[in-house]
């Protein structure tokens, strides 16, 4: 046998002893890459922080044809306050200054069914809302004012750029898909990227990438859920599926 084949016929047997063993120990349940928190409804509500029912209901339920997910109900306030039916915060995983700097993707599954509106008022849907920075919410909503459409909403840390940066039809009674993709900082270095049903979507300022600070407080607080001003009425209900956070698109992306 010549050394050539001889070269060629050791490379093939260690390549059938490693393969098998790298297949294995990724196993076909492994994590993807950069998953840093994963909010599987199986595992029910102890993947929140906390959950926020004034009034409202959290639980877990399947809803095809994704199977168990989060189910969030709110009805009218007695008192005609706004309603709020959120869970706050990823158990396990901070948002914290010790993240500044750094990118992130998170990425879920939603079916607004039911979903009244009230035309001029809002409901949220999703937000990454500051805590230890005082009042202000922020800085990043998607929400409807009830104009049969989603947008996506930036706030910047001083309060003076409050707006919507994208918009598109409301889907109501159908699932779609999120992920937001922002690099964390407090200066004009943090960005937001978006996308919406599988594809990147362009911003208001023609671009994908939407600058500006994204953080100030203590840490950021990642809430699903449906949250309304008061003169929305009705019962309305948000399934979530799914959530993730990760370092990569590819680790989040429904």
């Amino acid at each position: 046998m010549s050394r050539t084949r001889l070269l060629i016929t050791f490379a093939a047997a260690a390549l059938a002893v490693v393969l098998p063993a790298a297949v294995a120990l990724a196993g076909p349940g492994a994590p993807p890459t950069g998953l840093l928190w994963d909010g599987d409804a199986a595992k029910g509500t102890g993947v929140f922080d906390a959950l926020e029912r004034a009034p409202g209901t959290i639980t877990v339920a399947s809803m095809a044809p994704f199977g168990p997910s989060f189910r969030y109900e709110t009805w009218d306030n007695a008192n005609g306050m706004k309603e709020r039916c959120e869970s706050r915060g990823t158990k396990g995983f901070s948002l914290d200054a010790s993240k500044l700097g750094q990118t992130f993707y998170i990425g879920w599954r939603a079916d607004l069914t039911p979903m009244p509106t009230t035309r001029g008022r809002w409901i949220s849907f999703f937000q990454l809302h500051w805590a230890g920075a005082g009042p202000g919410g922020g800085p990043v909503t998607v929400r409807t004012l009830g104009d049969g459409q989603i947008h996506l909403q930036y706030v910047a840390p001083n309060g003076h750029l409050d707006k919507n940066i994208w918009s598109a039809p409301l889907p109501v009674g159908q699932w779609m898909s999120i992920v937001v993709g922002f690099k964390m900082t407090r200066d004009n270095s943090g960005f937001l990227q978006f996308w919406f049903n599988g594809r990147q979507q362009t911003f208001s300022n023609g671009s994908m990438t939407w600058n500006g600070p994204l953080f100030k407080g203590d840490h950021i607080n990642v809430k699903w859920g449906v949250y309304r001003s008061g003169p929305n009425s009705g019962h309305a209900v948000e399934w979530v599926n799914h959530p993730r956070i990760g370092t990569t698109l590819a680790s989040v992306m429904p």
